[in-house]
């Protein structure tokens, strides 16, 4: 037993005297700074680039090992620049000798001062870095080991929670960024990360500021940012507490050459589980404030993003203007000066959905979801409900809007078809818009429904309001798969009031009053004003009751052709300047660009009325026939019998341009109607006393006869 003392006493002896004799060595005889040649040979060799070491080299060796280095420098990949890959003033690392033996790691505070690193991509898309990653064995794609590698045996290796890691301190760092395939020009300068204390179970503060600057398009920006991590390396899973970035940027590349935005927001990850949360989230940027919580499922599978978002209220005019936006002047000064919108998100890679959804502008509330359940196609669904909107409040001014228009006669211009079809093939959309009530362009409407469908480049919308005590629907056929677009309409309208609506589509007084009855039947194709009016075709049948045509006088006209008949001086008129009727109806066929009407007929109590012409929708011309007669026993409007043309026919030309048409009597034609008609009363008077004294003298000698 005492033998056995012995032996091991002098075993440990002679450890700590070879020890002892190795720590001298090393701490009085050996000096690093005489490998390194050999380490920039062995560079060379495992990478082909050149190191250089400029400054000192240095080696700990009790209680701390550690290696500590001055300048140093490693060239670049063959093929690129001149300028070195990564260069540094100076670095020291180092770690407590005896934990060592027992598989612990305590590393103290690392610093590295002055790293320059120059990051390139050639026009290929080939990177400086690409051979490092290879050097090591393997593309850089490689696992770390074989897939049948055997698992480490249990308690063996490094042990993670036996990581304590003094801290991280890197000074003045520059990181360049050239990518000459996309012409993109990036460098972090100023860069200076510090970390506190690390081990597992204790918090570590983070801190770190740098400046980013680019060119084409400039940016000049200053970020800083501050958490507490808490990591356990063991089980995988790591907090980020009191999260807070803060940028200040200026420079082209930014939305109104400026930006300053603040975040904030608290992150837990469980690597093991593949789950991400973001709690507290706060965002501030542009007059916005975005608020929430998100949770990330299957990080290394397939990302499942849910959560809620609400995008504080802010006024949309102090928006643009810091996003450097100069919107166009309204009719209504005071709107776009709220908006803001909540809503709960979920989301694939492949697949989203937004629900929930509320989005406010000014006076305007919309509800609804949307869900895109593929990205490739995609395929949309949605269904959103407004509650009331006035659109003629956004439009530009009336004085803007009447001097932005094309004057009278100015031909409307076509435009250029796209390249490819119109409704991409792949498109799926299946959707419901409700608005409440709607004002546009004068017009008011309530109960509007708006479902859309949209499959194989076919688009379906099926329309239907409430408007001026009628009802409207439509169906409407879009064939997209050319780049010609076709449309076709099938479209109603049913007892609708008809002055109130042109009185408020035009603001001014109506040409037109009653209730109207419409049906259309229409084709037409092509994109811009010029190719529909060009292209459309098909079939418009009107049917108006009880109303009266303004600006119109069928009646003083009747008394205008009684007075040129008759040689008579034409009469003052004093009553009202229309026509009114008991029922009006029409049919108008349309085709390349021209709408043609024969069967115009029009009946009051005392006219009836027919009529026929066109009109040419592109020379925006009409050229139409009104004959007016008079059926009835009433006097006319006005209070004057028109008995001298009972019976006539008194033909109305209306001729013009669609702004400016004139309405004249057409005094010719009724000369010439009334002298045929005349002529023809004569050769009737004429023929019936000859018929008359031919059955007197036939009688006369029938008497004779037989006497």
């Amino acid at each position: 037993m005492k033998t056995l003392v012995r032996v091991v006493l002098g075993g440990g002896v002679l450890v700590l005297l070879a020890a002892a004799a190795l720590f001298a060595y090393l701490k009085f005889v050996f000096d690093p700074n005489d490998f390194r040649e050999r380490l920039g040979e062995a560079t060379r060799e495992a990478t082909g680039r050149e190191l250089v070491i400029e400054g000192d080299l240095g080696l700990s060796v009790f209680p701390w090992l550690g290696v500590s280095i001055g300048a140093a420098r490693l060239g670049n990949a063959e093929g690129f620049s001149q300028q070195t890959f990564a260069s540094i003033r100076s670095a020291q690392v180092r770690a407590l000798l005896m934990p060592l033996f027992s598989g612990r790691i305590e590393v103290d505070r690392v610093n590295l001062d002055g790293l320059v690193l120059n990051l390139e991509v050639d026009d290929g898309g080939r990177t400086n870095w690409a051979d490092l990653a290879r050097s090591g064995g393997g593309s850089a794609g490689d696992a770390a080991s074989p897939p049948d590698a055997p698992e480490p045996a249990a308690g063996g290796g490094f042990d993670p929670a036996g990581l304590v890691f003094g801290g991280l301190s890197l000074r003045d760092a520059t990181i360049r960024w050239n990518d000459r395939q996309s012409g993109a020009s990036y460098r972090v300068q100023e860069l200076e990360v510090d970390t506190g204390r690390f081990a597992t179970g204790e918090p570590l503060p983070l801190s770190l500021k740098a400046r980013v600057m680019g060119e084409q398009p400039s940016l000049d920006a200053r970020l800083a940012l501050d958490a507490t991590a808490h990591l356990d390396l063991a089980v995988g899973r790591h907090r980020l507490e009191g999260l807070r970035l803060e940028v200040e940027a200026t420079g082209d590349a930014l939305p109104g050459r400026q930006l300053a935005a603040k975040l904030q927001a608290e992150v837990a990850a469980d690597l093991a589980q593949g789950t991400l949360r973001i709690d507290d989230l706060a965002l501030k940027a542009y007059e916005l404030g975005l608020s929430g919580a998100l949770a990330v499922e299957g990080l290394e599978t397939a990302p499942q993003v849910s959560g809620a978002l609400a995008l504080a209220a802010f006024n949309p005019a102090q928006l643009a203007g810091a996003l450097g936006v100069t919107l166009p002047p309204t009719r209504d000064a005071t709107v776009l000066q709220r908006a803001s919108a909540t809503l709960t998100l979920a989301a694939s890679p492949n697949s989203a959905a937004v629900d929930e959804l509320v989005l406010v502008l000014d006076d305007t509330t919309a509800r609804g979801r949307v869900q895109v359940s593929d990205f490739t196609g995609p395929s949309l669904a949605f269904e959103l409900t407004v509650d009331a909107f006035d659109a003629d409040r956004y439009l530009p001014p009336d004085a803007e809007g009447k001097a932005s228009g094309s004057g009278a006669g100015d031909p409307p211009a076509d435009q250029p078809a796209p390249a490819g079809p119109l409704i991409p093939p792949g498109l799926v959309v299946d959707g419901t818009f409700s608005l409440g009530r709607l004002k546009v362009s004068g017009l008011s409407l309530s109960d509007i429904r708006l479902p859309v469908t949209v499959k194989g480049g076919q688009a379906r919308i099926t329309p239907e309001a409430s408007l001026y005590e009628g009802r409207y629907q439509g169906n409407i056929g879009l064939d997209g798969r050319g780049p010609v677009p076709r449309v076709g309409l099938d479209e109603t309208l049913a007892g609708v009031a008809i002055g109130p609506l042109t009185r408020d589509l035009t603001g001014e007084a109506p040409k037109l009053t009653g209730k109207a009855s419409v049906a259309a039947k229409l084709a037409l194709e092509g994109l811009g004003d010029a190719a529909i009016r060009r292209s459309l075709a098909g079939t418009v049948r009107l049917d108006f009751a009880n109303g009266a045509v303004k600006g119109v006088n069928l009646a003083a006209m009747m008394r205008q052709a009684e007075a040129l008949l008759t040689g008579q001086p034409a009469p003052k008129e004093s009553g009202p300047n229309e026509t009114d009727f008991t029922d009006m109806k029409a049919t108008l066929q349309i085709r390349d660009g021209v709408a043609r009407n024969d069967d115009l007929t029009m009946r009051s109590p005392l006219l009836r009325v027919r009529g026929d012409g066109s009109a040419n929708l592109v020379e925006e011309s009409v050229d139409y026939l009104v004959r007016t007669s008079v059926v009835g026993t009433l006097t006319g409007q006005g209070g004057k019998p028109l008995e001298k043309v009972k019976g006539v026919t008194v033909p109305v030309r209306v001729r013009g341009s669609f702004d400016d048409p004139k309405v004249a009597l057409d005094a010719q034609a009724l000369l010439e109607d009334n002298f045929k008609e005349k002529l023809e009363e004569k050769k009737q008077e004429v023929k019936k006393k000859a018929e008359d004294k031919l059955k007197q003298e036939l009688q006369k000698g029938l008497q004779n006869l037989f006497k």
